[in-house]
Formats: structure tokens, sequence, C-alpha cells
């Protein structure tokens, strides 16, 4: 069993664009993945009401290591746009930090143009590699802070500004979405598991 020194609180928190025109778009893939983690933690989760925090703040016990009974998770889904999600994740990071201290350690869920389909990387620090949610996230905490989860999305064949744009806008096919449930969502949840655990810093 794991010991008291290596709990690891989790804040996890997803960016996307808020609204129904957006939920099911591959920029908002991170919203759908942190949705799955409400659905699998729901009867252990209570909201955080504040007016402090422009998203939803959700906190219970963590379902994702078996060893830690009593451990504690906190999820949050900004409702602000991707290129301003900074303003609201920084909120409520604050708030995690006075509330877990220094074993509180912030996830970032985030789609991934790089990766093609079905592809999970962990990744902590480093740029944001154009990518505006995590841009605006780096303005208000330090790159080294973040422990990210770049969810694998494609690309579009050309790759003009344009294109690039409607094709993060449009929707997850089906058969993507299935491959995002059943394959890359178990391989999130355990590496989550393993963070917790204070393995795969």
């Amino acid at each position: 069993m794991a010991s008291s020194q290596s709990y690891r609180n989790l804040l996890i928190c997803s960016v996307g664009n808020p609204g129904r025109k957006y939920a099911k778009s591959r920029h908002s893939i991170g919203h759908t993945l942190l949705d799955f983690l409400i659905a699998d933690h729901n009867r252990q989760l209570v909201r955080i009401r504040s007016p402090t925090f422009d998203g939803d703040l959700i906190e219970g016990n963590s379902l994702l290591n078996t060893d830690l009974l009593t451990h504690r998770i906190a999820l949050f889904k900004p409702f602000t746009y991707m290129n301003v999600s900074g303003t609201a994740i920084v909120n409520a990071w604050q708030w995690s930090q006075k509330r877990f201290g220094q074993s509180s350690r912030l996830v970032i869920l985030h789609d991934e143009l790089d990766l093609p389909v079905g592809k999970l990387k962990m990744k902590v620090g480093g740029s944001s590699k154009g990518h505006n949610g995590l841009k605006s996230i780096a303005t208000y905490i330090a790159p080294g802070q973040l422990t990210k989860f770049g969810i694998g999305i494609g690309r579009p064949v050309s790759r003009s500004p344009d294109n690039v744009a409607d094709y993060v806008l449009s929707n997850v096919s089906p058969s993507d979405m299935t491959v995002i449930r059943d394959d890359v969502y178990p391989q999130l949840w355990q590496m989550l598991a393993n963070l917790e655990k204070g393995i795969g810093n």
C-alpha cells in the first residue's frame, strides 16, 4: 500500500469551449474526458459553490486508486472560451493549494493535434506549442507546475490556419469517440492513478 507521503491531491482541469455548439468538438475533447471522470465519480462528488469560480468545481473521494481509499480529488471545467481559460483555472488552482497544501497537483486535459486519435501523452512543463488554452494558463501559472495530458485528435490534411481551425471546431466522429472512450479513457484513468501514488513524475 502506498504511504501517506506519496499521496497526491489532484486538481484535474479541462480546457475547451463552452456551450452545446462546441460540446462534441475536437477542441473540447478535454471537457469530454473530464465528463467521463465526473460520471464515474458521481456519487463521491460535491459541487463547490463560489462566485470566484468561472466554471464547475467539484470535489470528493477519489476512485482512481483503490490503495488510497480516503484520498480526495477535485475536477474543474471552466465556462470560459479556450483562449482565456487561464483566468478561470488560476482561481481553481489557488483554491486547491489552500485546500490541499503542498500535496496539490495541477493536471490539464487538452486536445493535441500532433497525436493521432487513440494516443495520449503526459508531459510535465514545457512549451504550449501554440495551443491557445495552454498559452493562456501559462500566463498565470508557471509551466513547470502543469502536468499536461495531450489527447490525440490528429491533424487535417491541409495545415492552413483556416482548415486547422475548422477541423478542431468540428465534431469528433462517432468512430473516433468510441476509440477515445474505450481506449484513451482507461489509459488516462491508470495514469492519473499513478500520479496519486507519486509514480510518473
